[in-house]
């Protein structure tokens, strides 16, 4: 027993420091000058920092990121609540095979990308924000959907019946009496929207053109020019980026997990 619980120590602290070591490396990189290769700063600069708000376009960058997705959060939320509504309380032909929507994000988005460009000129939207917020929104509505469905089947029929009862209709009952039930699988489902879009790059490069339009994982790569490459700029940028999404993932982290485990449920 003592040597399998040293086997389990020695394996959770190799995953922790395999998990932290990137992230310590790269906040290290931003406070340092390119040609310092020491594992701990000795001379610490804020030089990568003030080389992204002064020499760059990061900060138009971090608006288009926060609209793109503040935009997916808008867009794909309520769909999930009527989808997920149906599939936890109506019974419907096809409702058994409701998992399968889950395959969707399963596809890679290379082998559809093409095609999703023709359709976003054919609608006028390519080289905009929006084609992008639609992107982000169709490839994480299926796990949104699966997440809210999850939280109302923990909502016992009977309060949905008593509404009723009372005069709801099924909208009304579903607006007053199941949304403030699972708020937490709101916010859950939000927190994953809203960090997945953040965080989506190929649809930002294949669905827009203008450099205006940036979000922040291309404004990134925008450190590696033909000149070179600023790594200290360039982890200083990705610093800057990661805290919205962290943030968001440590405020609302309980229900998140909750999220996550609610959707290995019926």
């Amino acid at each position: 027993m003592r040597t399998k619980g040293m086997l389990a120590g020695g394996a959770t602290i190799t995953l922790v420091l395999g998990t932290l070591f990137p992230l310590y490396w790269g906040v290290r990189t931003s406070l340092v000058a390119n040609e310092d290769r020491s594992l701990f700063p000795t001379r610490p600069t804020l030089e990568g920092y003030y080389y992204v708000f002064h020499n760059g376009d990061f900060a138009n960058a971090i608006i288009n990121s926060s609209i793109v997705a503040v935009g997916a959060v808008i867009v794909t939320v309520p769909l999930a609540v009527l989808a997920g509504f149906a599939l936890a309380r109506f019974d419907f032909a096809g409702r058994r095979y409701g998992s399968l929507i889950l395959l969707l994000p399963l596809v890679p988005a290379v082998a559809v990308l093409v095609p999703l460009i023709v359709y976003m000129r054919s609608l006028g939207m390519y080289n905009t924000l929006y084609a992008v917020i639609l992107g982000a929104s169709v490839f994480t509505l299926p796990f949104a959907i699966w997440m809210i469905r999850s939280f109302m089947l923990s909502v016992p029929m009977a309060v949905e019946e008593a509404a009723l009862l009372d005069g709801c209709t099924r909208l009304g009952a579903l607006l007053r009496v199941m949304l403030p039930l699972i708020a937490p699988g709101l916010v859950t489902a939000s927190v994953f929207v809203f960090i997945t879009a953040w965080n989506n790059y190929i649809y930002a490069v294949a669905f827009t053109t203008s450099e205006q339009l940036r979000v922040v994982p291309v404004a990134i790569l925008g450190f590696i020019t033909s000149w070179g490459t600023n790594y200290s700029g360039m982890n200083a940028a990705a610093t800057l980026a990661m805290l919205p999404p962290l943030a968001f993932f440590l405020l609302f982290q309980k229900w998140f997990v909750q999220g996550l485990l609610a959707g290995t449920g019926r």
